[in-house]
């Protein structure tokens, strides 16, 4: 079998990295979401969109694609690039995400299904790690936090200010057993909860997007 992160299948999610890839796979194994689909890991933002587009237009197209994207300092800018990369083509776009994850169908037949999530919730900026803030424990979330605003107030961090989340994500990890898990292990490990809210809307949204496992 190829690389896990790099399926090139006729159902597809596009997400940005590694980590990225990791967690779909911890979640939809702890929520027995149907293997339907692969993972292709695009390197960057611009990397999903580009293959994205570049997998529209091919000769056979994928049936389902599915774009997993930071929504970083703005959901509604992000949403804004998305739909003006794909205008030219026959999708009707909602003004702003669906909170539950946006699903969109074409009205041309030959344009694939397409759903979008923007992380952490479809609604408020953020990236991956913020997702995951959202399956940590509240109480021990929160001292990572405080441990994290001291440590900068003490002037020992280098992190840039775009990266907190990831400096109090991680601070949060390494306090559990084994410390330096990476984030999709993480929920394997429990450390992570798996079963919370948004994860469930997740993983609700790509059963809705890819559908149930036929039978080949």
């Amino acid at each position: 079998m190829s690389d896990v992160c790099k399926q090139d299948t006729d159902k597809v999610l596009l997400v940005e990295g590694v980590n990225d890839c990791h967690v779909v796979m911890a979640l939809c194994k702890a929520h027995n979401v149907p293997e339907t689909f692969g993972i292709y890991e695009c390197g960057s933002n611009v990397g999903v969109l580009k293959r994205l587009n570049a997998l529209i237009i091919r000769p056979n197209p994928p049936q389902v694609i599915g774009v997993m994207l930071d929504a970083d300092t703005s959901v509604q800018g992000r949403w804004q690039s998305i739909k003006s990369k794909l205008q030219h083509y026959s999708y009707t776009f909602l003004n702003k995400p669906d909170a539950d994850g946006t699903v969109v169908e074409s009205s041309s037949d030959e344009e694939p299904k397409l759903g979008f999530w923007l992380m952490p919730n479809n609604q408020d900026s953020g990236m991956l790690e913020d997702f995951c803030a959202e399956l940590a424990q509240p109480e021990s979330l929160a001292l990572a936090r405080e441990c994290v605003e001291q440590a900068q107030a003490r002037q020992v961090t280098t992190f840039k200010e775009v990266h907190r989340s990831k400096a109090v994500i991680h601070t949060y990890l390494a306090w559990h057993d084994e410390p330096g898990y990476p984030l999709g292990k993480a929920i394997t490990s429990q450390a992570l909860r798996p079963h919370t809210d948004v994860a469930v809307k997740f993983t609700n949204w790509l059963i809705r997007l890819f559908g149930e496992k036929s039978t080949m």
